[in-house]
């Protein structure tokens, strides 16, 4: 009898252990994801600064001018559009619950999977539903002053919404890189990757082909790095890859850009006629081609500087070259210290 009771005692509490190893387990997936287990997001950057995927704090929903999350701060502005297809006055955005059903922008499991909690979107007359028929959400990150952009996700990107972009501007108004939201369907999550483009100023996201009376959708989550922030490579251990440079000049120019080996005149990698003064523009190898041992940038104007971007430990890049300013140079997956 003894033997029996110890032996059902055992069974017992192995059943009551499992039970509670698969409770845990149920619950682990079910459970939002918190800041600890940023990794485990899809489509994570571990570059990452300045993860927004909450939106502040506060009941939801709310409305929103202001979104401060994780260092990174950003004035907020949401504008319908009218049924002429032009743009009503702006107002406040919205904020709704990625968990209730009435939101009805995203799925239950991606809200869950993906640790969303707010959603950022335009809302409709009563403010505080999502707008369905076209609009777009400003993103004003002056309070710090620019942000380089990793990654933006978005959710309810429909068949019908196609035409929806995201679009990043410089402090100067200078369009930097426009892109398409995957239109992936109703309540899915569509992610845009943008590279890391410094110098990000300003993100308009427009839901909805342009004139088009439909469109609706969401912003789920922001990967940033504002300026000043992140780690820094200290040194050239490899070439340079990545090169964001502005033109800080007088007067508009004729720029043309040279990849320069030891022995030729030098490859044309990049050719523009009367850049703007504040225009940002950018030069990369690709699996084809390096940027050689130097770039020399010149003007029509006889100027002419030499960038050094073979591997080179014992030296590092300069902010600027003559009227030009190096914004950001990569090597690897974070951005060079530059020399002052």
């Amino acid at each position: 009898m003894k033997a029996f009771t110890t032996k059902t005692f055992a069974v017992a509490f192995a059943s009551l252990f499992l039970f509670s190893c698969e409770r845990n387990a149920d619950q682990d997936l079910v459970e939002p994801m918190q800041a600890s287990q940023q990794q485990d997001l899809r489509g994570y950057d571990p570059t990452t600064c300045n993860l927004v995927q909450s939106f502040g704090e506060g009941e939801l929903p709310r409305k929103a001018n202001v979104i401060e999350e994780d260092g990174a701060v950003m004035i907020v502005k949401a504008q319908r559009r009218g049924h002429n297809g032009k743009y009503l006055p702006e107002t406040e955005a919205v904020l709704l619950d990625a968990h209730d059903p009435a939101t009805d922008l995203v799925n239950f499991m991606d809200a869950r999977f993906d640790g969303m909690s707010g959603l950022l979107t335009v809302g409709d007359e009563s403010g505080l539903k999502a707008n369905r028929e076209g609009g777009r959400i400003t993103l004003d990150f002056s309070p710090v002053s620019s942000v380089t952009m990793k990654t933006m996700v978005f959710t309810d990107i429909a068949e019908e919404d196609k035409g929806s972009k995201v679009a990043l501007y410089s402090r100067t108004g200078q369009l930097l890189v426009q892109k398409e939201i995957p239109a992936n369907g109703k309540n899915e999550v569509s992610f845009v990757w943008f590279d890391n483009v410094p110098e990000v100023a300003k993100a308009v996201v427009t839901f909805g082909a342009e004139r088009s009376k439909t469109g609706s959708g969401a912003i789920a989550r922001l990967q940033m790095c504002a300026e000043g922030q992140g780690r820094y490579d200290d040194a050239r251990y490899q070439d340079v890859r990545t090169l964001w440079l502005e033109y800080t000049g007088q007067q508009p120019a004729n720029v043309t850009v040279k990849s320069m080996q030891e022995g030729n005149s030098g490859n044309v990698v990049f050719e523009a006629k009367g850049m703007k003064p504040g225009t940002v523009f950018k030069i990369a190898a690709s699996e084809a081609n390096s940027l050689g041992e130097s770039l020399e940038i010149g003007t029509q104007r006889g100027e002419k500087q030499l960038i050094p971007v073979k591997a080179d430990p014992a030296a590092s890049l300069k902010k600027a070259y003559g009227n030009f300013r190096v914004v950001e140079a990569r090597c690897s997956n974070y951005p060079l210290k530059l020399e002052e």
